[in-house]
């Protein structure tokens, strides 16, 4: 039925499927029994390539925790620094006399 006015719009329906069993850690363990099964077919190699970018990146999503708090830390500093050069920049530029002439002349 085709609904035509103002008013809510018809949002389409969810799909919310959760697994009753699901255990990361044998999904990984089995992962890594893949890696090292021998076989070298071209299917199974690109197989190991998929699953490796899929674990590197989980380890960098997860990743460690003092690496991503220095990082942050390094970047707040960096934020910091930035806002002061453009403060004492700002105020250079207040406190001198060229920026009232120039806006006089424009002004005229």
């Amino acid at each position: 039925m085709l609904k035509i006015g103002f008013g809510r719009s018809i949002k389409p329906r969810t799909f919310d499927y959760i697994p009753r069993f699901y255990d990361p850690e044998k999904e990984r363990f089995q992962e890594n029994l893949k890696k090292f099964q021998e076989g070298d077919s071209p299917e199974n190699d690109l197989e190991n390539r998929k699953s490796r970018i899929r674990s590197g990146i989980r380890m960098k999503y997860n990743g460690d925790v003092s690496a991503m708090s220095k990082a942050k830390k390094q970047s707040n500093l960096r934020l910091i620094m930035i806002i002061m050069v453009l403060g004492f920049a700002c105020y250079i530029l207040m406190s001198s006399n060229k920026i009232i002439t120039l806006i006089e002349a424009f002004s005229k």
